[in-house]
């Protein structure tokens, strides 16, 4: 990538509560926007090259970055939304198409599977990365094929999903930067698969806080334990931090109460809520979010 490509797809000091769904966070020193799979590629190299070890952002819907200046280059992947249709049952959507939009486009062509997910918000390259999942359901069974960089060598490969060892909330690829994924889905009535996607949807909408800001469920759920219940369970509906609550409606959320959180507010409530919780039941809960570190 010549220089002049590269400075193109090269923003300084950019406002990372405006691409983060808690709307909390500082700025980033580095910000990238590609508009291909090629151009990330180049831009990782390069980064790579100078000692510098960029972080990966698809929608922002389960991250959370800290106040002040974020040193760490930071890579969107919001520019690569292609969405084709390589066999008649196969969606191949890139990292950065938004999951309404790929629900939306399935139900268009008569292709179940992904309507059970109706809710979860999210990019493409995201949800396979954490491996979202939904009404006992996870992202990776229908994922046939992953497309990225294998980092920090930036090898480009294309990995069949019955390769990936996928588990809880985690797809166990490791450093790897997901350009693209390939869904195997199955042939539906349309309105059928809508009128799934709208229950899951309303269901949701009634026991999650989907209309404040927030970045989904913080924690992992625990073997055997609903981490939702055992945080209600030890008094922490409504604790707060500043403008940092816990949900009164699904207390495995904390919302940006009236959007006026630090990052530093949730933060503080994070670490609240796993010490009541650890000396209440004597189990340690561990975030879901992504919380960046700052190096």
């Amino acid at each position: 990538m010549s220089i002049v490509l590269l400075e193109r797809c090269r923003s300084e000091h950019v406002s990372l509560a405006e691409r983060t769904s808690m709307r909390v966070g500082g700025r980033a020193r580095e910000f990238f926007l590609p508009n291909s799979a090629e151009e990330l590629g180049e831009i990782c190299r390069r980064l790579f090259a100078e000692g510098k070890d960029p972080f990966f952002l698809g929608g922002g819907f389960n991250t959370l970055f800290p106040d002040g200046e974020y040193s760490r280059p930071v890579i969107s992947t919001e520019r690569l939304v292609g969405l084709s249709r390589p066999a008649e049952n196969r969606i191949r959507a890139e990292a950065g198409v938004r999951w309404n939009v790929l629900i939306h486009k399935s139900i268009q062509a008569g292709l179940a599977g992904l309507e059970y997910f109706a809710g979860v918000p999210g990019t493409a390259g995201g949800l396979a990365a954490m491996n979202a999942g939904g009404s006992g359901r996870s992202f990776g069974d229908r994922i046939v094929r992953v497309e990225g960089f294998r980092l920090p060598e930036v090898e480009f490969l294309e990995i069949p999903g019955d390769r990936i060892p996928w588990g809880y909330r985690s797809s166990g690829l490791g450093r790897f930067a997901i350009t693209a994924v390939e869904l195997e889905l199955t042939p539906s009535d349309p309105s059928t698969i809508r009128r799934g996607a709208m229950d899951f949807l309303r269901y949701k909408a009634s026991v999650q806080p989907l209309t404040i800001p927030s970045s989904g469920c913080i924690f992992r759920n625990p073997p055997g334990e609903s981490a939702g219940t055992l945080i209600e369970r030890a008094g922490l509906k409504g604790a707060r931090r500043g403008g940092a609550v816990v949900s009164r409606l699904h207390a495995n959320f904390i919302v940006n109460e009236n959007s006026e959180a630090t990052a530093s507010d949730v933060y503080a409530l994070i670490e609240h809520v796993e010490r009541r919780v650890r000396e209440r039941f004597g189990v340690q809960l561990e975030t879901e979010v992504i919380l960046p570190e700052n190096v």
